[in-house]
């Protein structure tokens, strides 16, 4: 089944072995006879969310309490001493949890305080560690309180004392691969000098690996520090005179061990197969149930448990059939399904993937088609990893059950012709690295895809000041591409970048991705180093041994005995390659404390975003390609206009950049929960619009709310003519006629439509420091009383954004022939209790400006605003 598909690890194919191995079906201990309900649909198992590397090999809290609780009752029976002392106290809840809470955070790499182990030396000079293992999620959590008690009893036997601090273990974790977590923080405190390890107890041989590499480099290390390294129950000793014998022949025992299991375990699901048994988790739609024989009693394995077979899921099998239609028939795209599933929670999971929806899709499951051994999982031990490898054709075993068919095979055969269809319209497909990808010349090159001939847009135009880019078969009318328009790099870099800032990277996006991202750095900081100088000297050690045996080649003519060294030569060679490369993943996968990114940091470097960009035109141009993903470009033809616009479309992609900028194996574009992460395809106008054009949908807007054409002048920085023609686009959608623009210098500025701006500094000097009226300003200056409004304005955007928030003209103030001092002297004497007569002898000044003054003092004081802001107002 394509869900169902087996697999050669050793470790995790024990779980299925006993269920599925037998060769036939014995009858069941206990007659049933058939009943309503019996053979049923069984609930589908709750899917569990993906665990963080820190957190692998953790059991729940109960297993570790059950660890913590036999750990104190075994030391306080073979430590009598230490628990009269208070040293290994009575297992009480607190204490438990608090044992617990340790062993959790020593697991992901916070070791403990080497100083706490000092108050045990007093009863035992000579302290130890411990490594527990099992590797089966069907094996019994027990085993590692087994392994443990082993580990004490052997410790007590010698006189060593094994802490709670130095008890590490790996529940359900395959001893084939070394990156275990549980491991990994064992040996950094291994290799911890105030930690004063001198032994380590491990319960047989396979618990520490079941890789005899790893065990080389485990004995060098445990010998390269001087330590011991016993077997509990096989009595395996490292300082033994025969350990390296042991190592080879326990490395040999245990792989031809694998080999068996994994054969036996393949032919007893190969069997379970064909026989139409359950292998593994189901797809979306189908559950199992507990198969009946033709007596209608219920079947047993020979092991005595429960024979499975698939069947159709009542609570999610319309789910998988609504999938097929809102994709074909709906002609709904493969994120908006996942949105849907995830909204729904279908199936109780809220982190559906579009490569998953895809996988559902195109998995022939849906029409009762199960393929088993179409894959299997080969691990690659310089990288470390897992790989899935695809099996020949004749190894398949594939089942057909038309009785479970969900999807009409009509419109399952749709669904793949679309998904085809897409894969064959991606612009990824069959596509080598163009130059342009590899070094770019601008920051979109070899991004850029024609929609018609499915080539890359490339600068047809290359000079310094005016470079255009354009499709070079639609320009040379080949191949049948229509696409015969060419656009200025600029404005296509202005489109595309201006959509990147202010919509995918905006501020709320930035804040999320660096709150997250400074957690996963901070969890990656926390893991243990790996030591890679027993590797160096071993591969410096072969090196030698290489050299040595090139000489005696040359040396000697003895042809057979030449032929014998050049073999030897080859294995030396061999095995130092591969240790080389594995220096090479080790040192790659070194995690050093990084910096917490700074929000404040990224913000600047968005706000100059174009000059950072620049700066490295290839490297931004293949960061820019990872955020994107190709761009398709089409042309569209507009009424009224000559010129055809470009309309660029792609899928945005902010996990796949995390993926490019994080260390080797540390996903952190997995692991980071973000919904900017995921996003659906996009669509980018490139065309260089007029002002009108562009702001026209928000000048109709401001002047539908009331607010003055004034305060929209001045807001847009533009001319009133802009602003009708904008307003007049955007009720009727007709456009203006050209006509010959304004003189202009040479390097393309408007001096008459600048002239303003060149005057905003003069026009606020005189009017709030020297209080002259706009009339008398104008006048001063020689131009017109409405450029001098416009030059106020722009050197005031906060009046401008008052008026347009409160739909009024715009405030400039009142003008006054007194001086601002006489005003100041009014306020100053009305607390006096004197006349406005009097006051204005002393001002210098009318009564009646005294009154007004007055007036508007006290109106101040009962709204609350302060005489500063009313002066400044004034």
């Amino acid at each position: 089944m394509e869900k169902l598909n087996g697999t050669s690890s050793s470790d995790k194919v024990q779980k299925s072995e006993g269920e599925q191995a037998a060769p036939g079906y014995p009858e069941a201990t206990v007659s049933q006879t058939r009943q309503p309900g019996l053979g049923s649909p069984l609930p589908r198992p709750k899917r569990r969310r993906k665990r963080s590397k820190a957190d692998r090999g953790l059991p729940d809290d109960a297993e570790l309490a059950r660890l913590a609780t036999a750990y104190l009752d075994k030391q306080r029976k073979l430590w009598p001493k230490l628990a009269d002392a208070g040293l290994l106290p009575v297992p009480s809840p607190e204490v438990i949890h608090q044992m617990v809470d340790d062993f959790k955070e020593r697991h992901r790499g916070t070791a403990a305080s080497p100083d706490s182990l000092q108050q045990f030396k007093a009863c035992c000079a000579k302290q130890a560690g411990a490594y527990l293992r099992f590797s089966c999620d069907n094996s019994n959590p027990t085993s590692i309180v087994d392994q443990m008690s082993n580990a004490l009893d052997r410790a007590r036997d010698e006189e060593r004392f094994i802490p709670w601090e130095c008890v590490y273990a790996d529940y359900s974790q395959t001893g084939l691969v070394a990156s275990r977590q549980g491991y990994s923080s064992y040996k950094a405190i291994l290799q911890d000098e105030d930690f004063e390890i001198e032994t380590t107890y491990i319960d047989d041989f396979s618990r520490a690996s079941r890789d005899e590499i790893e065990w080389w480099r485990l004995a060098a290390l445990s010998k390269r520090l001087r330590k011991r390294m016993i077997g509990a129950s096989d009595n395996f000793d490292l300082n033994s005179p025969n350990a390296d014998i042991m190592i080879s022949v326990f490395g040999l025992v245990s792989r031809f061990f694998l080999r068996s299991l994994q054969e036996k375990v393949r032919r007893g699901m190969g069997g379970a197969a064909e026989r139409g048994t359950c292998l593994g988790r189901l797809p979306l739609g189908f559950t199992k149930r507990q198969r009946i024989d033709a007596a209608g009693n219920l079947m047993f394995g020979a092991d005595q448990l429960p024979v499975f077979e698939p069947t159709i899921d009542p609570v999610t099998s319309h789910e998988r059939l609504r999938m097929f239609q809102q994709f074909v028939e709906q002609n709904w795209s493969i994120f908006k399904v996942m949105r849907d599933f995830n909204e729904r929670q279908v199936d109780g999971w809220d982190r559906w993937t579009a490569q998953a929806i895809q996988k559902l899709l195109r998995s022939p499951t849906a029409i009762g088609v199960f393929i088993w051994n179409k894959t299997r999982r080969e691990l690659d031990r310089e990288q470390e990893k897992w790989l899935v490898v695809q099996n020949p054709h004749k190894e398949w075993k594939v089942l057909y059950r038309p009785d479970l068919a969900i999807v009409p095979l009509e419109l399952w055969r749709a669904a793949r012709r679309k998904l085809a269809a897409m894969r064959r319209a991606s612009p990824l497909t069959g596509r080598k690295p163009s130059r342009n990808e590899i070094r770019a010349t601008t920051l979109f090159s070899g991004t850029l895809i024609c929609s018609d001939c499915r080539s890359e847009l490339k600068l047809i135009r290359s000079t310094e000041n005016y470079k255009q880019m354009g499709c070079v078969n639609g320009h040379m009318h080949a191949e049948g591409c229509k696409f015969c328009g060419s656009k200025s790099v600029r404005v296509i870099e202005d489109c595309l970048l201006s959509y990147l800032r202010n919509q995918l990277l905006t501020k709320s996006v930035i804040e999320d991705l660096v709150v997250n991202a400074n957690q996963f750095l901070e969890q990656q900081a926390l893991q243990p180093m790996v030591d890679t100088g027993p590797l160096k000297a071993q591969a410096k050690q072969l090196k030698i041994k290489i050299e040595r045996l090139v000489k005696k080649v040359a040396e000697t003519d003895n042809d057979q005995l030449s032929i014998a060294y050049h073999r030897q030569v080859m294995d030396y060679q061999q095995e130092h390659n591969g240790l080389l490369a594995s220096i090479r993943n080790e040192e790659a996968r070194q995690k050093v404390r990084v910096q917490r990114i700074d929000l404040a940091q990224t913000k600047e470097y968005l706000s100059n975003l174009r000059e950072i960009l620049n700066s490295d035109i290839p490297t931004a141009a293949a960061a820019i390609r990872t955020i994107t993903g190709p761009i398709t470009v089409r042309q569209e033809s507009l009424p009224g206009r000559k010129r055809q616009r470009w309309v660029a479309s792609f899928q945005p992609n902010l996990r796949e950049l995390l993926r490019r900028v994080s260390p080797p194996d540390s996903q952190v574009g997995d692991q980071i929960e973000s919904p900017a992460l995921d996003s659906e395809t996009v669509e980018v106008i490139i065309d260089k619009l007029p002002l009108y054009e562009e702001i026209a949908s928000e000048v109709l807007e401001l002047s539908q709310r009331g607010v003055s054409t004034t305060a929209i002048v001045s807001k847009f920085n533009t001319s009133w003519k802009i602003i009708a023609e904008a307003a007049e686009f955007a009720k009727t959608g007709k456009r203006p006629d050209k006509k010959p623009s304004s003189k202009r210098s040479s390097n393309g500025i408007n001096l008459k439509a600048e002239k303003y701006k060149q005057l905003a500094s003069t026009v606020t000097e005189l009017r709030d420091v020297q209080h002259k009226s706009f009339c008398k300003i104008a006048k001063q200056l020689g131009v017109g009383e409405g450029v001098v409004h416009r030059a106020y304005d722009y050197a005031h955007p906060e009046l401008v954004q008052q008026a347009i928030s409160e739909m009024t003209d715009i405030k400039r103030g009142q003008y006054a022939h007194l001086n601002r001092d006489v005003f100041e002297k009014i306020r100053e004497l009305s607390s006096t209790g004197q006349t406005p007569v009097e006051i204005a002898k002393v001002a210098g000044c009318s009564a009646n400006t005294v009154r007004r003054e007055l007036q508007k003092l006290a109106a101040e004081r009962n709204d609350g605003t302060s005489p500063e802001a009313a002066k400044d107002s004034a």
